[in-house]
């Protein structure tokens, strides 16, 4: 995985969000790239992008409607695919590095705190203070971000 001491990368996340096009955001501040953008372009030569906004926006009706959960399971299809193809899309790139969002449903869970990769089972790198919270904490073996919510 990176070493963020010695490379100097823009670190991106990917995360489908209601009603916004963009999907590929950077992590240190939020703002959106532009769809026009390279990367966009990269990553769905390994993954269709707007195949995977559907299915990730039908799950997200059906954990609105009560019926399904599988946008809180890491190892459902809907987020291993994407985790898949930044694992490959992220040794083609020099200077990027593009993470996946992930957290657990706060609903019933606002207190929990991310320590451990739920992959690996490896304990999360800390990105450090130029990072919003939201975006703070990396896996080391895996193309995955979390929140960092300390109480």
């Amino acid at each position: 995985m990176t070493d963020f001491k010695k490379i100097s990368k823009d670190v991106f996340k990917i995360m489908w969000l209601p009603g916004e096009d963009e999907i590929i955001f950077h992590a240190n501040n939020e703002s959106p790239l532009p769809l026009n953008t390279e990367l966009y372009k990269q990553l769905n030569k390994y993954f269709d992008i707007e195949n995977w906004k559907n299915k990730y926006a039908e799950a997200y009706k059906e954990w609105l409607n009560d019926i399904s959960n599988v946008i809180y399971d890491i190892r459902n299809d809907i987020n291993m695919s994407i985790i898949d193809a930044l694992t490959a899309l992220n040794k083609e790139l020099e200077f990027q590095v593009i993470y996946y969002w992930f957290d657990i449903d706060r609903t019933f869970t606002d207190g929990y705190l991310w320590e451990y990769c739920p992959i690996s089972g490896e304990k999360l790198i800390y990105l450090g203070e130029e990072y919003t919270r939201k975006n703070s904490l990396i896996s080391p073996s895996y193309p995955i971000i979390f929140p960092y919510e300390p109480q």
